[in-house]
């Protein structure tokens, strides 16, 4: 059994260029109402959200188009298995009609309490523990790459003005940096009892601090999960999709 509630609005964009990717299901709605929830009545599966960029031409056609090739993939459970798919996506994506364009993925690929995490772009994983909220993935963005140089903390970074600068992801604007070497930052995680995974788009991380998304979820994540949403309200302007997934007990 895994549990999951998910939300996604417009902020206040024009449209909405995010997806959320639940294990087959596609979900790209200006508004819903929220949260969703649902039991998934299995112990493994795929839950994503893709981020399209804002600014450029086409975005919720390229978080979408990721979104519907992960439905359409068989993929085995391990990091290799999960870096060929999303390699695949990338050329698949560089021969459709989708221009000048391009997308984050942030995900967890959930086997029991085990997972592999994923990401390209500033789309977020994060795993909640009974002491603090763990950043698991991590950005492809202009003030990552100053937080690994050590010249900003990475309590910094959410207030760099430059922290919309995304420097990876999956679209045809990244196709040199693919043919370079780049790839998805892939990682192996496991849960603990009463631990979950939290996937977002950067509508929430670049709006809520890591401590304030934290505290408004503490110390029942799924129940607070409508505060966590009131308060983002109050502050929100970019698009935001957030997921919640725990494997059941």
């Amino acid at each position: 059994m895994i549990k999951v509630a998910f939300c996604m609005n417009r902020g206040l964009r024009g449209y909405q260029q995010d997806c959320i990717y639940i294990d087959g299901e596609i979900y790209q709605l200006d508004f819903m109402k929220c949260p969703q929830e649902k039991f998934l009545d299995k112990n493994t599966g795929i839950f994503a959200v893709c981020d399209g960029m804002g600014g450029l031409a086409e975005g919720d056609k390229a978080s979408k188009f990721v979104c519907e090739k992960l439905k359409d993939m068989d993929i085995d459970f391990s990091i290799n298995a999960v870096e060929k798919a999303l390699y695949q996506i990338q050329k698949e994506f560089e021969k459709t009609d989708i221009k000048w364009s391009g997308t984050t993925i942030a995900g967890v690929y959930l086997k029991g309490r085990k997972a592999i995490i994923f990401n390209a772009g500033d789309s977020r994983v994060y795993k909640y523990t009974s002491e603090r909220l763990v950043y698991l993935s991590h950005d492809h963005s202009y003030v990552q790459e100053l937080v690994d140089s050590g010249i900003i903390s990475y309590k910094d970074a959410f207030y760099h003005p430059e922290r919309y600068v995304v420097t990876f992801g999956i679209g045809d604007v990244f196709s040199e940096e693919w043919k370079s070497g780049n790839r998805p930052y892939i990682v192996e995680d496991e849960l603990k009892e009463n631990e979950l995974y939290i996937i977002c788009s950067d509508g929430l991380s670049d709006y809520l601090t890591d401590e304030e998304i934290y505290y408004h979820l503490y110390p029942e994540p799924f129940e607070n999960f409508p505060i966590l949403i009131e308060m983002l309200e109050k502050v929100k302007s970019d698009n935001y999709s957030i997921i919640l997934v725990k494997p059941g007990n």
